[in-house]
């Protein structure tokens, strides 16, 4: 058991220091007097050395050296170098309408700068589609080369719709009549995706948080009390977020949500059984979880029509992603050891302070920032 925690604990360091995080990209379309633009926001330097855009760090790519050279390129250097690649890129940009491909033309780039060097640098490609006269609607396909993509149309007196689509495939046709819009369950199926995918695979911290929760709640009803304390907190600090009311950066919640991972670890070290004023604090702490679940949907524009509906769906995803976590940790160790008179000694206390390590490394890293 100790072996499996060693090993759990570098597996979880290995991803936290990944020096480049893959992110999906962002298709923003905006049309309006019969002229449809397209503006990518992409990491560029993962496109042009060939990282495959399933990896979740570019390091894990045999094209890494290739990347790392790219990135260290100032913005006007990386714009001379992709001027040479526009043929290739466009190929890969493909929009249809009236079952025809679109021609695509490059019409700038602008590279944003990083705000931490261990995070991808991202650049914005306009580019102009030669929409045919008559057309209603569009496609938009996202290439094998590029990462998963939110497609987000703007139209003129009309909200902006979200789509989020997968590498290798295609979006449903997007009409171009504001007056019409996708379905209910759409919506519903794609944001509930949205939030799961939140946890599972790429809420790392949310997990261990999770985690840390099931080792000394050896009662349902106490862990069921917690995560409900836990889902009603992120669900009002997630609305806030989105209307606004809300709103701090990620480097203050990052460091706290770390600390709360901390919290609970060293609470699993000195209580043996749910603390009365444990609910509180894991109230308090579900607040900022709440935030960094915010910047998801804020990132991604969440249209204002869809409000509701996309709030409810993405957090039914999230809750639906905790309770995969719960279920995994208790049929893979917690139904065979929980009740073992050496559980609190061997399982719940070991992992506990691995756990808190993890936090606590997580918390200087995200300060350090």
């Amino acid at each position: 058991m100790h072996r499996f925690l060693a090993v759990f604990f570098f597996w979880v360091l290995s991803l936290s220091v990944c020096a480049h995080e893959m992110r999906p990209a962002i298709a923003t379309f905006q049309f309006g007097e019969d002229i449809l633009s397209l503006q990518l926001e992409v990491n560029l330097e993962a496109w042009m050395a060939g990282i495959d855009p399933g990896l979740t760090d570019t390091d894990d790519s045999l094209n890494a050296p290739m990347y790392d050279q790219l990135r260290a390129l100032s913005s006007e250097e990386l714009g001379q170098a992709f001027a040479v690649r526009y043929s290739d890129f466009v190929k890969v940009i493909k929009v249809s309408a009236m079952e025809q491909s679109l021609q695509i033309t490059i019409d700038d780039l602008e590279v944003l700068p990083a705000d931490d060097d261990k995070l991808s640098r991202i650049s914005l490609v306009n580019l102009s589609v030669d929409l045919p006269v008559g057309a209603t609607n569009f496609v938009y396909e996202v290439d094998l080369s590029m990462p998963n993509t939110a497609v987000r149309l703007f139209l003129a007196d009309a909200d902006p719709r979200v789509e989020f689509v997968k590498t290798g495939e295609a979006t449903g046709p997007i009409s171009l009549d504001s007056a019409v819009s996708r379905s209910f369950l759409t919506i519903v199926l794609e944001y509930m995706e949205l939030g799961f995918a939140h946890i599972l695979p790429k809420g790392l911290d949310h997990i261990v948080f999770i985690l840390g929760l099931t080792l000394i709640s050896k009662r349902a009803v106490d862990l069921l009390v917690q995560v409900t304390a836990f889902t009603i907190a992120h669900s009002v600090t997630l609305a806030l977020g989105l209307y606004g009311v809300i709103n701090l950066p990620a480097s203050i919640v990052e460091p706290l949500i770390a600390a709360s991972i901390i919290y609970v670890a060293v609470e699993n070290c000195w209580h043996e059984r749910v603390a009365a004023q444990r609910t509180l604090v894991i109230f308090l702490f579900g607040l900022l979880h709440g935030l960094g679940f915010a910047g998801v949907l804020i990132e991604l524009g969440l249209p204002q029509r869809d409000f509701l509906v996309g709030l409810l769906s993405f957090n039914i995803g999230v809750e639906f992603g905790q309770l995969v976590v719960i279920a995994v940790a208790y049929l893979v160790v917690g139904i065979w050891v929980l009740n073992k008179s050496w559980y609190r000694t061997r399982v719940a206390i070991p992992a506990s302070i691995l756990i808190g390590l993890i936090g606590t490394f997580w918390f200087v890293e995200r300060v350090a920032w």
